[in-house]
């Protein structure tokens, strides 16, 4: 089999991967209890779009990405026309002679579509007493595998309201976090989505809000929340990510002379991110501050794939992570927590809100 040829099977082999497995994710949402049923007393549930402010109540915005259309009088579900149209896609692309889309890999647009696919509703809550007048910060709160975003940021609102925060916080369905073929799939697909939202928070959240964004992540969405600052650090004022069992190395290769293609390292990112290449100098300047337990130290918990590069167990891999950063003149910090295991604490959360705002006044 030539290299084109290789490139095509694969290329299309993971087009197919994705929309089966939207369609899958499709098929569960209907079978979950809708959010337009089960609004918390305190707070609303409206459709996507914009906001219309009444209190200070937090609120949970129901994301449709693709509402039904219309064509030739008939509806067509979201996914049956994301598949014709990414099937079209295809078919160009395999004419004989245009192999430079392979290089390019999806475009930003596509890929947010599939992330958008993935996200089930973003909860919004603005800070009590905030002074009128001036822009909000916003820190999008990532929950980890299981969680939700209604939960996940109203654990964060005692800090949101010391620092004037707005709590943006995503439910997102994702899918197997150990599978690094999924994880090159769904990462760049979600932060392609949370890129375009965090370009239009104002308009879809009703809020005059900064242009750059906080991230607040635990485990599964600690290694969203790095992922996206390594991909769009131009749109990030800091991070903090809490027991993130993987980690994407910015390093295009290891120690070995090993390539390392996302999501172990960026050797080929811009084929997987939409195009954008790895940019070291913006993502340095970012700063990160890293959080781990103790005691989250058992290699059973994590996926094997990434310890030859990053090691076998969580408090290995930050500790990897952040000297490999500060090897590269990076912004990083590491708190390890005592007798912690993988569970996020009260301390947790006090210590990574705390980084952020420091974050803020440098």
């Amino acid at each position: 089999m030539s290299l084109v040829d290789h490139h095509e099977t694969s290329m299309l082999s993971s087009v197919m991967r994705a929309l089966t497995h939207m369609e899958e994710a499709h098929a569960l949402r209907g079978q979950r209890p809708s959010w337009r049923s089960t609004a918390p007393k305190h707070g609303m549930l409206v459709p996507s779009g914009r906001w219309t402010q009444t209190d200070l109540a937090p609120k949970v915005r129901t994301f449709w990405p693709v509402f039904l259309k219309k064509a030739a009088g008939r509806s067509i579900a979201p996914v049956s026309l994301l598949r014709i149209s990414v099937l079209l896609v295809v078919v160009a692309v395999l004419v004989p002679g245009n192999t430079s889309a392979f290089a390019a890999g999806p475009t930003a647009d596509a890929l947010g579509a599939v992330g958008a696919s993935e996200v089930q509703d973003v909860f919004v809550r603005p800070p009590q007493n905030a002074p009128s007048g001036h822009p909000l910060q916003v820190v999008i709160a990532l929950h980890g595998m299981g969680g939700n975003g209604p939960d996940f940021g109203s654990a964060l609102t005692s800090q949101a309201d010391r620092y004037g925060w707005l709590i943006v916080a995503p439910t997102i369905q994702y899918g197997d976090w150990t599978d690094p073929l999924q994880i090159s799939r769904e990462d760049p697909a979600l932060v392609a989505w949370l890129s375009d939202e965090i370009r239009n928070l104002s308009d879809r959240t009703g809020y005059v809000v900064l242009p750059k964004v906080l991230l607040f992540g635990h485990s599964r969405g600690a290694q969203l929340s790095l992922r996206f600052a390594e991909v769009s650090p131009e749109q990030v004022a800091g991070v903090a990510a809490v027991s993130a069992g993987t980690y994407t190395l910015p390093l295009a290769e290891d120690g070995r002379g090993h390539v390392l293609d996302f999501p172990f390292g960026i050797a080929d990112l811009d084929r997987d991110d939409g195009g954008r290449a790895f940019d070291q100098t913006a993502f340095n300047a970012v700063p990160l501050w890293l959080g781990v337990g103790g005691a989250d130290n058992n290699p059973a918990d994590v996926p094997a794939a990434w310890s030859p590069y990053i090691g076998s167990n969580r408090l290995a891999r930050a500790e990897t992570f952040a000297q490999t950063l500060q090897s590269q003149g990076g912004d990083v910090s590491l708190e390890v927590f005592p007798n912690v295991d993988h569970t996020l604490t009260d301390d947790m959360r006090q210590a990574g809100t705390a980084a952020l705002e420091a974050d803020l006044g440098r």
